[in-house]
């Protein structure tokens, strides 16, 4: 994948940072994420790194830090592969719809 090309798959665009070794997700459709409900609560399976009123850094048990926004965007670092790096979004996607959406 290009750097410049923005993949369409699920319900995540995914498009290849400028860093080379970071994926960016960022949802079809708007949603606004409750970080001060994430904060009082745990998120499964996952450490909470940082918390901000602006973006939370979770890393999971592979060792991946996930940087979310309270948009839904999302940043997948230190992941072994592209595809692996999906699926922790899609993941983290679908746990966050559930449990922390406004």
């Amino acid at each position: 994948m290009k750097d410049d090309q923005t993949q369409n798959t699920g319900q995540l665009y995914f498009r290849l940072c400028s860093d080379h070794l970071s994926i960016e997700a960022i949802p079809k459709t708007s949603i606004r994420i409750n970080f001060q409900k994430m904060r009082e609560q745990s998120v499964e399976n996952h450490e909470l790194v940082m918390w901000t009123p602006h973006f939370v850094i979770l890393k999971n048990q592979s060792g991946q830090e996930i940087t979310l926004r309270p948009d839904g965007r999302m940043v997948v670092r230190k992941s072994t592969s592209e595809a692996i790096a999906r699926q922790s979004a899609a993941e983290m996607l679908a746990f966050v719809l559930k449990s922390f959406v406004l």
